[in-house]
């Protein structure tokens, strides 16, 4: 017994010798220069520790205060938080503020800079988790790829499928029915390529292109009754640059729009979705009676393919009998200023559209221009959400659960690499300073890693999924095939 307490003792003075707290501090008027920029955020109390770094630091000693109670301490070569202290300390905050007091060490002097905050949100985010998809950077194989989930609680990312399983073969434009997991829909594209769809644990396998159309169906948006999904059909092309700020663009020979009724296998065509024009990224509106979409006039050269430029429309959607209305209404005619919406999507509680406004095309992750725009549905008013854009580009966004966060892409980062940033939307529809997706240690995290993230998608539970079984049902090739109706 003796002898463990002299243990205990001996590593706990080993530990209090490792732990150098500031002294002879010189201060500097100028806030720290951390990584990930953490300062001035609005964060749910729900959020991993927002961990950070400092460039050239030997150590870090980082005090956060709650402007209502609490106080914790992060020391060591970057700031670790605790995250049972954190989440105690976020908890009895909510409403109020944190400050932190960040000082750095650096060539045997601490150096300790000025105060910030950040504000915690009333409105909480529950949501289990995003998932999304990680690929290197790449436009003629394809290399690794997968799609994985993360707790935004906790920093722990689990694979949901993932490309060594399968060689060769792509995965993408992964969907949930809002945001719940037991209702999805996965692409794979190559070989073996067919549309996975997953309900309450039962899978399907569909080949969903028919001689009625034109290529296989891609970005979907799910019906808030799980009984449809819409599709844009789409045929792709490339282009690369070796001058300017754009290094490629991707931009559409051809698209419409469908629906498909998920419980007839039945793709749902319209005279209005599919026309000589270009229609493509169809969604429901919240109460599953209104269909958005993207539409663009066609364009006669190759090269005049810039001048493809997209609006925002919408057409009513019965849900009973699967019908589709003939009277578009265009509700944003940006053609007119030389500009173009892609990626309209409806936050859940029916309030506002969330889209990508660029100077042209339909596919802005790979433009500088390209922000994010919102649009209230009862007003009409549009505008940009600039406390969340920056000079790089904005896209690929979805809504959390209670309509109060979003989860896009950017490339702000580096300029090459997109990641996932968060932010908070009042209900005024006002938006908060975005922040990164925390990591353990942000730094060597995306330092190291060469994969861009895509097609964020908030989920209320951890996404349950079976890759070996699906992966054997993929190499079986048996698919359902969809019939194409007129209605």
């Amino acid at each position: 017994m003796k002898r463990q307490m002299i243990l205990i003792a001996a590593f706990a003075l080993m530990l209090l010798s490792c732990e150098q707290r500031p002294t002879n501090v010189t201060i500097e008027d100028a806030l720290p220069p951390i990584y990930p920029d953490y300062t001035g955020v609005t964060i749910p109390v729900d959020i991993a520790p927002l961990n950070y770094c400092a460039d050239g630091a030997e150590r870090m000693d980082v005090v956060v205060t709650g402007s209502k109670c609490g106080e914790i301490i992060a020391n060591g070569k970057y700031a670790d938080f605790d995250i049972d202290e954190w989440k105690e300390l976020v908890s009895n905050n909510v409403g109020g503020e944190l400050t932190f007091l960040t000082s750095v060490k650096r060539e045997g002097r601490w150096i300790q800079y000025r105060p910030f905050a950040i504000h915690v949100s009333d409105d909480s985010l529950s949501d289990f988790g995003v998932v999304y998809r990680k690929l290197a950077p790449g436009y003629e194989t394809f290399s690794h790829i997968g799609i994985y989930q993360r707790d935004i609680h906790t920093f722990d990312e689990y694979p949901i499928v993932e490309s060594t399983a399968a060689p060769g073969e792509c995965m993408n434009c992964h969907a949930f029915k809002g945001t719940d997991p037991s209702t999805f829909q996965l692409h794979f594209r190559g070989l073996h390529g067919a549309t996975l769809i997953q309900k309450d644990g039962v899978r399907r396998w569909l080949d969903t292109k028919t001689d009625s159309t034109i290529a296989n169906c891609m970005y979907p948006y799910w019906h808030p009754s799980g009984d449809y999904c819409a599709y844009s059909l789409n045929l792709v092309r490339q282009r690369f640059f070796t001058r300017g700020e754009d290094y490629i663009d991707v931009f559409d020979r051809a698209s419409d729009a469908v629906i498909l009724d998920v419980r007839s296998n039945e793709i749902l065509l319209s005279d209005v979705l599919c026309t000589a024009d270009f229609e493509t990224f169809p969604v429901f509106s919240s109460d599953g009676r209104t269909i958005y979409y993207c539409t663009s006039k066609d364009y006669q050269e190759a090269e005049d393919y810039e001048k493809l430029r997209y609006n925002l429309c919408r057409v009513s959607f019965d849900p009973q009998t699967g019908k589709i209305g003939d009277d578009v209404d265009t509700l944003l005619n940006v053609s007119s200023v030389e500009k173009s919406i892609s990626f309209p999507t409806p936050s859940h509680d029916g309030r506002f559209l969330l889209y990508t406004y660029s100077n042209h095309g339909v596919f802005p992750i790979n433009n500088c221009d390209a922000d994010l725009w919102l649009y209230n549905i009862a007003t009409g008013e549009t505008y940009p959400l600039d406390a969340v854009n920056s000079n790089e580009s904005e896209s690929y966004h979805s809504w959390s659960t209670n309509s109060r966060w979003i989860v896009f892409c950017s490339r702000r980062d580096d300029g090459l690499y997109s990641r996932l940033f968060i932010a908070h939307i009042d209900e005024d529809g006002k938006a908060s300073k975005a922040f990164i997706l925390p990591q353990r240690n942000p730094l060597e995290y995306y330092s190291r890693s060469h994969y861009a993230y895509n097609v964020p998608e908030f989920v209320l539970r951890k996404v349950e999924y079976s890759a070996q079984e699906a992966f054997q049902e993929l190499f079986y090739d048996k698919r359902e095939g969809v019939v194409p109706v007129h209605r």
